[in-house]
């Protein structure tokens, strides 16, 4: 039996989410028929049936039992609060939750010979696993903007402190994962850093004197662009080029950069259905599925050497050029120092 974990999850988030009973007939790294999927509701789960799990059932026969729920962070609680045996067998998360698994030892490691397509999978994608999961997407923090607002794309960040837009800006909170790529943006622009996020703090606290809002999450956003009162905001490109297709908005990466957001897969360590979980992950990194999921849902794939349409590649990271530009936060800092991060955020805002 596994050790009691005693350090405290990093979001604070309460070990009350309670693992599910499992509903494999089979335990350890059996077969069976079927794999128990864990991951995002609305939209994302919506395109996760359509995309992945109906024809992964057709290729090899076995079902996707998928619970669409909470964020990437709430899944991984689950995995912990459970000590490793949630009731599902392959949690959709990011990064940040697979440093946090490794740490705590309740995640299985992924390696090639289970995961063949990992082969695909970058270097510099595959060291941010820590071998305990696999990257399937690369999200990119851009800067959302009203189309009224600017005939033409803006150039930098800079432009939610400009007095002409800053009453329509919105500031999103730590405890979501575009608020802490949008600190760490913030920090990098004042000369700080991940260890030095003074002027993030500082910029902020002179944002929210004028601000529209403080989402706590992306979905928050939606109100704001149906009415149009929203000039300029941090938003995934995911999301993004959704609304982009239904709002009078549009989305850019500024001139200073950007930070990833990496969309991975987690094998629970006592999940019952490993083997099915391994043959789901391999076939999500296939070239063929990768582009399209890459399509569907608006993001970077993992592998980079796929062809897309140049509409679709501009807006998104397709390439490896783009892929060594883009930045990449370190997990295990961001997880250490998130709870300080979200307290003096809070400070900021008020």
């Amino acid at each position: 039996m596994k050790k009691i974990i005693s350090v405290a999850l990093v979001l604070g988030l309460s070990t009350s989410l309670a693992a599910c009973t499992s509903t494999g007939a089979d335990a350890g790294s059996g077969g069976g028929d079927v794999v128990v999927v864990e991951g995002y509701g609305a939209e994302y789960e919506t395109l996760f049936r359509e995309n992945i799990a109906k024809p992964f059932t057709k290729e090899t026969g076995i079902k996707v039992e998928y619970r669409g729920g909470g964020s990437g962070a709430e899944t991984y609680a689950a995995v912990r609060a459970a000590n490793g045996d949630p009731g599902f067998d392959l949690g959709i998360m990011t990064h940040l939750e697979l440093e946090q698994g490794h740490q705590d030892n309740l995640l299985a490691r992924v390696t090639e010979k289970q995961v063949p397509n990992l082969a695909n999978v970058p270097q510099k994608l595959k060291e941010h696993t820590n071998g305990v999961g696999a990257i399937q997407e690369v999200q990119q923090v851009c800067l959302m903007y009203n189309r009224d607002a600017f005939p033409k794309p803006p150039t930098s960040w800079d432009v939610m402190w400009n007095p002409k837009y800053r009453q329509g800006t919105l500031i999103f909170s730590p405890s979501n994962a575009l608020g802490v790529y949008s600190l760490l943006t913030l920090a990098d622009m004042g000369g700080g850093s991940s260890n030095n996020m003074g002027p993030a703090f500082k910029r902020t606290e002179e944002m929210a004197k004028y601000a529209l809002a403080t989402p706590t999450s992306s979905s928050e956003a939606v109100p704001f662009m149906a009415k149009e009162t929203a000039t300029t905001f941090p938003y995934f490109d995911g999301r993004a080029a959704i609304y982009a297709k239904t709002n009078n908005y549009d989305f850019t990466v500024p001139k200073e950069g950007t930070y990833a957001n990496l969309g991975a897969l987690g094998v629970p360590d006592g999940a019952d259905h490993k083997g099915n979980a391994f043959k789901l992950i391999d076939y999500w990194l296939s070239k063929e599925v990768q582009e399209r999921w890459a399509l569907a849902y608006n993001v970077g794939p993992a592998v980079t050497s796929l062809t897309f349409p140049a509409a679709f590649a501009a807006k998104h990271v397709t390439t490896p050029e783009q892929l060594d530009k883009i930045k990449i936060a370190d997990a295990s800092t961001v997880n250490d120092n998130r709870n300080e991060w979200q307290q003096q955020w809070q400070e900021a805002v008020r």
